[in-house]
C-alpha cells in the first residue's frame, strides 16, 4: 500500500523522492533517530555526488547519516544497538510530498464553543 506504479519492495527511492520526504523529516527509518536502514540508503547513495542545491535536504541528511555512519556504525551514543528500522513508504514519489504538506499546511478549524444553557427563571 502506498507504493507507486512500478514500485518493488526494497526498491530504491529517487534522490528527489528522497529529498522530498527528509523536507519534512530527520530521518527514514524512524522519526526518533538514525536507523539501519538511513545507513544503507546512505551507503547505497554513495559518497559526494549530491547535488546540495538541487536537494538539500537529501545532501544535508546524507552529511549527518555518513558522520553517524562513521562514528556509531553498530551501537549510539549511549552504547544503545542501531535499530532497524523500516524504509519510510514514499508513496507516488516526489509529486505526492507536496500535497501532503500542502494538506497538513491547511488550517484547522476549532470546534465552535458549546453555549451553556441559560439559566431558568
Amino acid at each position: 500500500p502506498g507504493a507507486g506504479p512500478g514500485a518493488r519492495p526494497g526498491a530504491m527511492a529517487s534522490p528527489q523522492q528522497l529529498d522530498a520526504y527528509l523536507a519534512g523529516n530527520s530521518y527514514l527509518g524512524s522519526a526518533l533517530g538514525v536507523t539501519l536502514e538511513d545507513y544503507k540508503q546512505c551507503k547505497a547513495l554513495g559518497a559526494g555526488g549530491i547535488d546540495a542545491n538541487a536537494l538539500p535536504h537529501l545532501a544535508r541528511w546524507h552529511s549527518h547519516v555518513s558522520v553517524l555512519l562513521e562514528k556509531y556504525p553498530k551501537v549510539d551514543y549511549r552504547g544503545a544497538a542501531i535499530p532497524a528500522g523500516k524504509a519510510p513508504s514514499l508513496g507516488g514519489g516526489a509529486a505526492a510530498a507536496p500535497q501532503a504538506a500542502a494538506k497538513d499546511a491547511a488550517p484547522k478549524k476549532e470546534a465552535a464553543p458549546k453555549k451553556e444553557a441559560a439559566p431558568k427563571k
